[in-house]
């Protein structure tokens, strides 16, 4: 393996502190939450949550942060919660990728809900 320089090392270190602050749930004001539950990742809930980090990169969307969790909503899957100070929770369910550039522009861009793709969530 051949040696780094210095000045190598310095721009892997700048491009992987930019790559953290994705990651990093302060100073975000929306926040997507993808269940991954195993009904959800035979369903295609990992082929979402990658569709949602591309497009919300893609259109600088930089106030998001997109997470995973376990499984939500037994019988929805995929699901996929939204959380924004204006909408408050939204819980949406059987999304596809194909579902995913509405719901980035409906939801996280212009701050709507999309009825028909909204479930209830009930607690157990």
């Amino acid at each position: 393996m051949a040696k780094l320089t210095l000045e190598a090392l310095h721009q892997i270190r700048e491009r992987e502190a930019e790559n953290m602050k994705k990651r990093d749930i302060h100073n975000r004001r929306k926040h997507v939450i993808v269940a991954m539950g195993t009904a959800g990742l035979e369903k295609g809930a990992k082929v979402v949550l990658n569709e949602f980090a591309d497009l919300c990169e893609k259109k600088g969307l930089d106030d998001v942060i997109i997470t995973q969790t376990g499984a939500i909503g037994a019988g929805h899957e995929p699901v996929v919660q939204i959380h924004t100070p204006e909408l408050g929770l939204v819980s949406y369910g059987n999304i596809g990728k194909g579902d995913v550039a509405e719901i980035v522009e409906k939801t996280l861009m212009a701050g709507t809900v999309i009825k028909n793709k909204v479930i209830e969530i009930k607690e157990e």
